[in-house]
């Protein structure tokens, strides 16, 4: 509509300075005005047409270049999904921070046999304590025995005892 309104005006403009001239100039029908007028329109209808079809058409995959729109929000979710995978390569190729292991084992910390209570169960037990040098199992009973390694010089030891999964008894070692 806009370029319809353009060419109108540009059509107007010139007729002014036909008819505004004092020279003699050839006088165009009123046919062959009104003809260049229905042309004119014709090709600022399809001007038109085009324009619309451009800007409803997607963008095409591709390199943008003269000629073709960019569709932003699908720019914008391909560079969504591309910063989401180099995270993740990142994060494959990032080493995991290891575990530093305690120089002494938790069931030697006297602090931490002072932790365990009555009714607690084996998981928070082994929590506290660490794992176990040995375990012996009677019937419902349990006994976790706290020991030193074969490496190790110290006399210590200790153990808990669990019926159905819950602390009874508790013998820590002789600190």
């Amino acid at each position: 509509m806009r370029l319809m309104m353009i060419g109108a005006g540009q059509l107007a403009l010139a007729c002014g300075f036909v008819f505004g001239q004092d020279a003699p100039v050839k006088e165009q029908s009123v046919d062959d005005l009104r003809d260049q007028i229905a042309q004119l329109s014709r090709i600022v209808a399809d001007q038109e047409r085009r324009i619309e079809d451009l800007e409803k058409a997607p963008a095409a995959p591709g390199p943008v270049g003269p000629g073709r729109r960019v569709n932003t929000v699908d720019q914008e979710r391909r560079i969504s999904e591309l910063e989401k995978t180099v995270r993740q390569l990142q994060a494959a190729l990032a080493p995991a921070p290891k575990r530093i292991p305690s120089p002494t084992p938790l069931w030697l910390m006297p602090v931490n046999w002072g932790f365990v209570k009555r009714d607690m169960s084996e998981e928070h037990v082994v929590e506290l304590l660490g794992p176990p040098a040995r375990i012996q199992s009677v019937m419902d009973v349990r006994i976790l025995y706290y020991q030193p390694d074969a490496k190790s010089t110290t006399p210590l030891h200790g153990s808990v005892t669990l019926k159905d999964d819950r602390v009874i008894a508790l013998e820590p070692p002789d600190f």
